[in-house]
């Protein structure tokens, strides 16, 4: 299959369906689950099909162990490749990963000021624009509004759309899925779309909480698969 065709036929052009045609320049999204529920893989296939697009993807981490996110790309990627029989995927990866940067900090004694520097010099000194920004192992349990009004900055600075992953308690309910949880909803007013992913046995459900001004529903008709960690139509 070719790049167009795969691009045309992703289950991502649903997801963007659902959400009034994509998150939006300017905006800030979040997958937010239990530790180990999909939250990397969904931002990584987000990602991965702006590449495919020819979009640039600036990857922000702030997790323990940087060279995680390398092999996340590799693998969500080859998972696609494979799924869709793409032609010269090798060449196309090797293509597309030019337009992707990975910027990793610590996650203890974080400095949003550095962050802020950061991607303005890499702008600057690289010319490199971003159109998607993953912000991957951000502690929203310990964010505050004026961290959260930083990153709604920063999108609309660079026109960009941010994508986040946030990590709830393990104890934390999900019985009540109209219910934004803990730690993301004391900043619901800033975050344009907020999905949430529940584990099941053989899959992981996709569920639209937010939808820009309106509260989510179930109309999104995606699942995560956990074998290839990619996101796909849950009727097919």
């Amino acid at each position: 299959m070719l790049k167009a065709e795969i691009i045309k036929r992703s289950p991502i052009r649903i997801l963007e369906k659902s959400i009034h045609g994509g998150l939006g320049k300017g905006n800030l999204g979040v997958f937010v689950a239990r530790k180990g529920v999909g939250k990397t893989a969904c931002l990584v296939h987000f990602a991965t099909d702006n590449l495919l697009r020819g979009h640039k993807a600036l990857h922000i981490s702030f997790s323990d162990d940087p060279q995680h996110i390398e092999h996340w790309y590799t693998q969500v990627y080859h998972e696609i490749a494979r799924a869709y029989k793409l032609a010269d995927a090798m060449e196309i990866y090797e293509e597309i990963i030019r337009n992707r940067l990975i910027l990793h900090f610590k996650r203890t004694g974080l400095n949003l000021d550095a962050v802020r520097s950061s991607v303005a010099r890499l702008i600057q000194d690289s010319s490199f624009q971003p159109q998607i920004i993953i912000v991957d192992g951000f502690a929203f349990d310990k964010a505050s509004d004026s961290d959260l009004n930083f990153w709604k900055q920063l999108a609309t600075d660079h026109q960009a759309e941010i994508w986040f992953s946030a990590t709830l308690p393990p104890d934390a309910p999900l019985s009540d899925t109209a219910v934004v949880p803990a730690p993301i909803a004391p900043f619901q007013d800033i975050l344009t779309v907020i999905i949430l992913l529940i584990g099941h046995r053989d899959y992981i459900e996709l569920k639209l909480l937010k939808d820009h001004e309106e509260k989510g529903n179930d109309r999104m008709q995606l699942r995560l698969d956990p074998g290839t960690l990619l996101i796909a139509n849950r009727r097919v």
